[in-house]
């Protein structure tokens, strides 16, 4: 059946089509009841990943660590008063009586290794009821400076700033948001201790203050920019259309879109995360410019023939409109499709949901809404939308008179702009994914400029052989490799088994500090560990340092607030170092940790997301050769919609010069946007053509029959995609932001090059 048929049921039967299709998005819609959303770190990386999985292996060993840091800090001195101390202990006591604890380490419960005589002492620095006197404050201020394993990691160099850290047993099991609830009491007892004790200030990070602040961003920008971007695009629609109607009709067609693109997502089980939480806001811009194109051409038939008849000008509207917007919307979907070659699973999401997203809104505004502008009063406005007439004839006089000019212009910008985008440094630091408004990352920030630690390294250094980590030459190559590691630049400390066993050597041998080395033979370490040990408070163990079979050992390298580049850096030099002088863990010296995670995601992201984009650009591109039947033309289009992505990157690298994973998305998605308008644009030249104007003249029929048209959704489109740039989560900030830029660039394209294009050749 040709289209033109089904187009004449939908306006003759309106309320049927509306009937049926609202019945089938109510059906579709129902499915949002299923999703759920996850707010861990561990969404962005998929289960194949090799740092994923070699960070799996390392949590097999030791243990995942979840945890909530309080940071305590002293208004005035430092933390070595009695009074002071006495705050640590009822921090570190409340912290044992959280729900699923699994070890709280502080500054006071620090497991200190002295001797008396002939006596070996395993104790607290200071426990909890023990009177302490000004005088004992400053001796205990003094062993803390001596300890290795307590200075730079609980505790401050200076003795202003402590940390009590708090593990917690969490697994994928347990139902809810762990983090959001454990958070929840973590700032219950901050704000308790603020009300009690005035002499600290109490901030608070660790992973779990992390995972809580990819939820709070999501709702956020569920509370803010929702309204924004609704405000703001119905906005846009009623002062352009000056029609309630109008407004009316696309908030059912966009609300429709959105409530079924959900409810698929949920059917299909596809999780919700904070950068795939956005393809609401993509499918509200996207939907309404699928609106504005067939409303605006049935305005302008409307103001043509004021006299006509209301269902065939609504016919006329959708039979001329419904191309385009097929070959658009196939398009879009294609640019969103690809996202599923990304990386990072939540990008995947993002595309899925927003390509089905944009298909029930192609669905929508080609029945929904001609079915409502035939049923529902309106008036088409007597002047133009936004560009008179008379400026597309101005435009098309400049185009026609100098299009060779216009095309160099054009391509000597572009790609001189393009060039700057390999200029672009990748930087995928998890904290500064947040700004300052939360409160995560001002504590963080804190935190990594006092004592750094919340980025890290970590190594599990294999003897080759049970009990193996007592053999001297393991130990000593374990204390060569840490002793490297903290004459790097960017380390604040390293936790390692040699300064353990050098602790508990010295207080075997009477607390000299002499006596500060390794023990000399296995035997001897084997003994003082077991005794160690056997010493230590249940919950202090040594499990997460050392494994069960003793063949391998926990190595911790603290790190200050380094660019990923700067941490890929130091864990390359740091496998040549041990290539090259430790022989022993030759095999296992491979750093892992979130921190590693975070720092290949990105460049993996852009490797994969190559692939995706490569098909996404032969695939609309084939389209484009397709429907234009046409070389030149195809090729033109291609061109006009490659630059602008290339050009708006170059330009980002100038101002900005960081991006992050989020970056490897923008060509593919933009590609899928940006070719819209280009189709738009071709499409109403050949129907000039058809009617029988020359080249020339069906230039200047496009840009008056789709120029409004093409202004206005751009409008659109880069008002609700700069929405975004106000997130306060970097990664939907800068894919809103870049996303606008894009999409404003590609309009000077589909406005100049592509008409001069189309001059030049006679197309």
């Amino acid at each position: 059946m040709k289209f033109k048929t089904c187009a004449a049921i939908i306006v003759n039967r309106p309320w049927l089509t509306i009937g049926f299709v609202a019945l089938l998005v109510t059906i579709v819609s129902v499915g949002s009841g299923g999703l759920t959303f996850r707010s861990d770190d561990r969404i962005f990386f998929s289960d194949d990943n090799p740092e994923l999985q070699d960070l799996h292996r390392f949590e097999e060993k030791y243990g995942r660590e979840d945890t909530i840091v309080f940071v305590i800090t002293a208004k005035d001195g430092d933390l070595f008063t009695p009074e002071k101390l006495a705050i640590f202990n009822d921090v570190t006591d409340r912290a044992w009586h959280f729900p699923y604890v699994k070890r709280v380490d502080s500054v006071t419960n620090f497991q200190r290794v002295s001797a008396e005589g002939d006596e070996v002492i395993i104790d607290h620095l200071a426990r909890s009821g023990d009177t302490i006197t000004d005088a004992h404050a400053r001796l205990l201020k003094d062993a803390a400076q001596q300890e290795p394993l307590l200075l730079g990691r609980l505790l401050s160099t200076d003795g202003t700033v402590g940390l009590v850290n708090v593990q917690f047993w969490l697994n994928d099991e347990l139902a809810g948001d762990m983090a959001g609830e454990l958070m929840e009491h973590a700032r219950n007892v901050a704000n308790e201790l603020r009300r009690q004790y005035d002499m600290v200030t109490i901030r608070i990070s660790g992973s779990l203050a992390l995972d809580n602040a990819f939820g709070e961003a999501s709702a956020r920008d569920g509370m803010v920019l929702t309204p924004m971007m609704f405000g703001l695009i119905f906005g846009l629609i009623g002062w352009i259309f000056r029609s309630s109607v109008v407004v009316g009709a696309a908030f059912l067609v966009i609300g429709g879109a959105i409530g079924a693109a959900l409810g698929t997502a949920g059917f299909l089980s596809i999780p919700l995360s904070p950068p795939s939480v956005s393809a609401p806001f993509m499918i509200l811009t996207l939907a309404t410019a699928d609106c504005i194109h067939l409303t605006a051409a049935v305005f302008r038939r409307a103001r043509q023939n004021p006299a006509g008849d209301r269902r065939t000008i609504v016919w006329e509207g959708l039979c001329s409109t419904f191309r385009p917007i097929t070959l658009t919307s196939a398009t879009t979907a294609i640019g969103f499709f690809s996202l599923i070659f990304s990386e990072s699973p939540p990008f995947g999401h993002l595309g899925v949901i927003a390509a089905i997203g944009v298909l029930y809104a192609w669905l929508l505004a080609v029945t929904v809404l001609p079915a409502l502008l035939v049923v529902l009063p309106w008036q088409g406005t007597a002047h133009g939308l936004l560009v008179p007439d008379a400026w597309w004839e101005r435009l098309h006089g400049v185009l026609e008179r100098q299009p060779g000019l216009i095309i160099g212009v054009s391509l000597f910008v572009g790609l001189g702009m393009s060039v700057f985008a390999f200029t672009n440094v990748l930087d995928d630091r998890y904290v500064k994914y947040f700004d300052q408004s939360f409160a995560f990352r001002t504590d963080t920030d804190y935190m990594n400029q006092h004592l750094g630690g919340f980025y890290a390294l970590e190594y599990s250094l294999n003897s080759g052989r049970p009990e193996g980590i007592f053999q001297p030459d393991y130990l000593q190559q374990v204390d060569a490799f840490v002793e490297w590691m903290r004459q790097q630049s960017g380390v604040t400390h390293v936790t390692a088994l040699s300064d353990v066993m050098r602790t508990i050597n010295r207080g075997m041998n009477g607390g000299s500090q002499a006596a500060y080395v390794l023990p000399e033979d296995s035997s001897r370490a084997a003994q003082y560990l077991w005794l160690y040990e056997m010493s230590l408070p249940r919950g202090l163990d040594l499990h997460e340092q050392v494994t069960i079979d003793k063949a391998e050992s926990r190595m911790t390298v603290s790190l200050e607030d380094l660019s990923t580049q700067e941490v890929l850096v130091l864990a390359e030099r740091a496998r040549n170092w041990v290539d090259a002088n430790a022989p022993a863990f030759r095999d296992s010296a491979r750093a892992t940790g979130t921190t590693v995670l975070f720092s290949h995601i990105g460049q993996r992201n852009i490797d994969q997301m190559l692939t995706g984009t490569f098909a996404a650009l032969l695939l609309i591109s084939a389209i484009l050769f397709v429907i234009f039947r046409s070389f030149s033309l195809g090729g033109a289009a291609v061109a006009t919609n490659l630059v602008p992505p290339l050009a708006a990157l170059g330009g980002w690298a100038l101002f900005v010069g960081e991006v992050g994973m989020a970056v490897a998305t923008i060509a593919a998605v933009t590609l899928g946007i940006v070719v819209d308008d280009t189709i738009h644009f071709v499409e109403a030249t050949r129907r000039g053509q058809r009617e029988g104007l020359n080249p020339n003249h069906a230039v200047l029929y496009a840009l008056k029959h789709a120029g409004e048209g093409i202004v206005v959704t751009t409008v659109i489109l880069v008002v609700g995609f700069a929405c975004l740039a106000f997130s306060g989560f970097q990664i939907n900030a800068w894919m809103g932001l870049m996303t606008a830029i894009v999409i404003g660039v590609a309009l000077v394209f589909d406005l100049l090059f592509l008409p001069s294009i189309l001059i030049k050749t006679r197309s």
